[in-house]
């Protein structure tokens, strides 16, 4: 029997948005969102490293200003990248934060 240890600091919901990461061409999508970290669906994800820096741009719902997210590549599977979020400024933090809580409201939570 394998016992899967979740290391990730909050839960995640199912979130399923549109951003942009730098460097790299056209839109991809978010799997799910956390206040901590995202899994970003990517077809290549062998392109990224585990430990790399990378800066995401969403324009999350209910947010005048796009949000700026610097993440460490945290996770690599063939459907994408789990990424931690790192060094955000107080109102990008804020405007995950924001769209988080009012979204876990209305869809389930992973594992549930």
């Amino acid at each position: 029997m394998s016992v899967l240890i979740e290391r990730r600091r909050s839960p995640r919901i199912d979130f399923h948005h549109p951003l942009m990461i730098r460097d790299q061409q056209g839109l991809k999508k978010t799997r799910n969102l956390g206040i901590h970290g995202a899994f970003v669906q990517i077809e290549n994800s062998s392109q990224f490293k585990g430990g790399e820096r990378i800066h995401l741009f969403m324009k999350l719902p209910f947010e005048k200003k796009v949000t700026h997210a610097k993440a460490r590549v945290a996770h690599i599977s063939h459907k994408g990248i789990g990424v931690e979020f790192v060094d955000l400024a107080p109102q990008d933090a804020t405007s995950i934060e924001r769209s988080f809580n009012i979204f876990r409201h209305t869809v389930p939570m992973q594992g549930t």
